[in-house]
C-alpha cells in the first residue's frame, strides 16, 4: 500500500532534522556537495507552502524569496560563503551590522564573498535559517539553468547580458528601457510582466531600485561559479556556536535576566504565568478574539 502524502512528509521532515543536526556537528557543509543535495531533496519532498513554486523548474518563486530574503541579511546572495556564528564580539570590530527585516538577528560582511551571522536561539533558529538557505540554492540553480545555456559551455543568453547590464549598473537606462529590461527578465524567470513589475516595485527602494535584478543576478552567477569550481558554496558553523548550543549557554543567560527583571519589579513573590512562544502567537492570545468578534469561553 503506497504511503500517504501525509506520512511522506512527516519522514522527511524528521530526516532532514536528523541531516541538519548532523551537519551541524560536523561544521561544514556544501550545498552543491552531497549533503547539500540531500537537504534539497528532502526540502522539495516536504514543499513548504511559504516556497510557493519551488519545485517547477522553470519558474522562479518571487514571493518565497521575498520572504526568505526578508529574513536574511541583505547581500547574502553576493556571498558563496556563510557562517553561522555565536555571540563572539563582531560588534567591537569596525563591521556594520546588519540587521534583517524580519528577524533581529545580527549579522556582519566581513568581506566581498563572507556573510556572518550569529545565532542566539539555538538549533531552532539554525535549522530556520538552514531551510531558507536551502530554498534559496534551489532557487540560484534554477536561474542558472535559465540564465546559462549548460550544453554549450555554459553560454550566457541575451537575456542573461541585459539583466547583468541593470544589476551592475554599466549604464544609465531610460524608463522606457528599465521596463524593456523588465519583460526580458519576466521573460527569463518564467513571470508575468504584471507579476515581475509587482516584484521590482516591492524587492526595491529609493537607495536601492534595482534590487531585484541584483538578487536574480548574483544567485545566478554564484551558482554558476560554484559549478564551475570558480568559487563553491560553503556554509559553516563556528566552533563556539557549537559548544554553547549543545550546553544551553543562551537560555540559561535568558532565564537569569528574567528572574532579575522580575526581582526589580518586584513580581518575584507573585504567581505568574511565564509565556514562551513567539510574538505572533502572544498577540493573537490576546487579540485573535476581539479582533474576530468572539467571545472567550
Amino acid at each position: 500500500m503506497a504511503k500517504s502524502r501525509a506520512r511522506e512528509t512527516t519522514e522527511s521532515i524528521e530526516r532532514l532534522y536528523v541531516t541538519l543536526r548532523h551537519l551541524f556537528y560536523r561544521g561544514f557543509y556544501k550545498p552543491s556537495g552531497v549533503s547539500g543535495e540531500s537537504l534539497r531533496s528532502l526540502l522539495m519532498n516536504i514543499n513548504p507552502e511559504i516556497y510557493g513554486t519551488m519545485g517547477v523548474s522553470n519558474k522562479i518563486e518571487l514571493d518565497g524569496l521575498m520572504y526568505v530574503l526578508d529574513r536574511l541579511p541583505e547581500g547574502i546572495e553576493e556571498t558563496a560563503f556563510v557562517h553561522l556564528t555565536s555571540d563572539e564580539g563582531f560588534d567591537k570590530g569596525s563591521f556594520e551590522p546588519i540587521i534583517p527585516k524580519k528577524r533581529r538577528r545580527l549579522c556582519y560582511r566581513i568581506d566581498e564573498h563572507q556573510m556572518n551571522i550569529e545565532v542566539l536561539l539555538g538549533r531552532s533558529e539554525i535549522y530556520d535559517i538552514l531551510t531558507h538557505l536551502t530554498f534559496l540554492y534551489i532557487e540560484a540553480d534554477k536561474i542558472r539553468n535559465l540564465g546559462f545555456l549548460m550544453d554549450d559551455g555554459a553560454r550566457p543568453k541575451r537575456t542573461w547580458r541585459i539583466i547583468e547590464e541593470v544589476a551592475l549598473g554599466e549604464k544609465k537606462f531610460s524608463r522606457k528601457e528599465k521596463e524593456v529590461a523588465l519583460i526580458h527578465l519576466s521573460s527569463l524567470i518564467g513571470r508575468t510582466f504584471d507579476e515581475t513589475l509587482n516584484a521590482y516595485n516591492s524587492f526595491g527602494d529609493d537607495q536601492n531600485p534595482d534590487r531585484l535584478f541584483k538578487i536574480i543576478y548574483f544567485l545566478g552567477k554564484g551558482s554558476l561559479d560554484d559549478i564551475q569550481d570558480k568559487r563553491e558554496r560553503e556554509i559553516h558553523f563556528s566552533a563556539i556556536l557549537r559548544e554553547r548550543v549543545g550546553h544551553h549557554y543562551f537560555g540559561e543567560k535568558w532565564a537569569h535576566k528574567v528572574k532579575e527583571v522580575l526581582a526589580q519589579n518586584d513580581l518575584h513573590m507573585r504567581p505568574l504565568h511565564i509565556i514562551s512562544a513567539n510574538m505572533h502567537s502572544v498577540k493573537n492570545m490576546l487579540f485573535a478574539n476581539d479582533a474576530l468578534g468572539k467571545k472567550q469561553k
